[in-house]
């Protein structure tokens, strides 16, 4: 937020200097970064370049603006529909993660995955860290994990660390590394203390998967009606280490893909290969995934867990 007022400060600055009178010059600058940034964050940096607009007209200094009404019509009208194009490419984006049918206990949402789909299980357990991005051009980016450390493992410290997944996320020409580096800044910030076990998930608009994991266990495809390891590197966890011990994103292929957190494995043991042929059973990822979160013997969930069908279903 702080950046995009800056930024729409300093054009008004400079637009000022210039004795530039042409809308154009006052508004585009402030309505691309509107346009990019949440609808809140949209109408403040609407709301003040409109403030400064006003301020070129009514402050010699600052000749900006002639005091023509087209003109002033022009660059209101301009800076009004910010806000509102804000909105609009939110909701397109929020209308492709739809929550699907599943018990209370569990919150299933499902998402586009390239060409075919996938579904995401958040079930609340302690720690858990569970973030889907969709990408322009029908990509998908997704974390998946769980925090350690007092000040991580809190609503505020895990809302904290997906509000800076989906920031990064959402950028069309992001890498996974890239996507490492932000998360490791955040842990940095929020508990040099904690880490965070997880994995990301990057499946293009043509459905290749490639994943990075992070002291997390490996992925899963389905094989032959069984569940094997996808073979994924294993590096450190998220903010125990620095860069160069990082393992590096690992290609991974499969008619399904499964990815399951440690708390799964923590509460599954030796028997976590067989509860995870699910994975090859049935034709809908939402299902595997509800699955995917019960717990031993009808205990408590254990989530999150994630299922990508890259192909469509045939």
């Amino acid at each position: 937020m702080r950046a995009a007022l800056a930024g729409t400060t300093g054009n008004a600055m400079l637009m000022g200097i210039a004795e530039v009178s042409t809308p154009l010059g006052w508004v585009l600058l402030p309505g691309l970064l509107g346009v990019s940034a949440r609808p809140r964050v949209a109408a403040l940096v609407s709301a003040w370049a409109g403030v400064l607009v006003a301020l070129s007209v009514v402050v010699p200094v600052i000749p900006g603006h002639r005091s023509d009404p087209q003109a002033l019509l022009a660059s209101a009208a301009g800076l009004a529909a910010v806000p509102v194009l804000a909105w609009a490419r939110r909701r397109t984006r929020t209308a492709a993660v739809a929550r699907a049918a599943a018990p209370p206990d569990v919150a299933v949402f499902t998402v586009p995955a390239g060409p075919g789909s996938a579904a995401l299980a958040i079930c609340g357990t302690a720690g858990e860290i569970g973030a889907a991005v969709p990408v322009r051009g029908g990509g998908l980016r997704v974390l998946l994990g769980t925090v350690t450390g007092a000040a991580l493992d809190t609503p505020a410290g895990r809302r904290a660390i997906e509000q800076a997944f989906h920031r990064a996320a959402a950028g069309p020409h992001r890498t996974v590394p890239h996507l490492v580096d932000v998360l490791e800044k955040a842990v940095r910030d929020l508990a040099p203390a904690g880490h965070l076990r997880a994995t990301i998930v990057d499946v293009d608009r043509a459905g290749s998967v490639r994943a990075v994991r992070c002291g997390s266990p490996d992925l899963v495809v389905a094989a032959e009606g069984r569940a094997a390891p996808a073979g994924v590197p294993e590096g450190p966890a998220i903010g125990s280490t620095g860069p160069g011990g990082r393992a590096a994103p690992g290609r991974v292929t499969g008619r399904r893909i499964a990815v399951v957190g440690t708390g799964f494995t923590d509460a599954h043991g030796q028997r976590r290969l067989r509860v995870l042929d699910q994975v090859a059973v049935g034709d809908d990822p939402a299902r595997t995934a509800e699955l995917l979160t019960r717990g031993p013997g009808g205990g408590r969930r254990t989530g999150p867990a994630l299922v990508v069908d890259p192909s469509p279903r045939a």
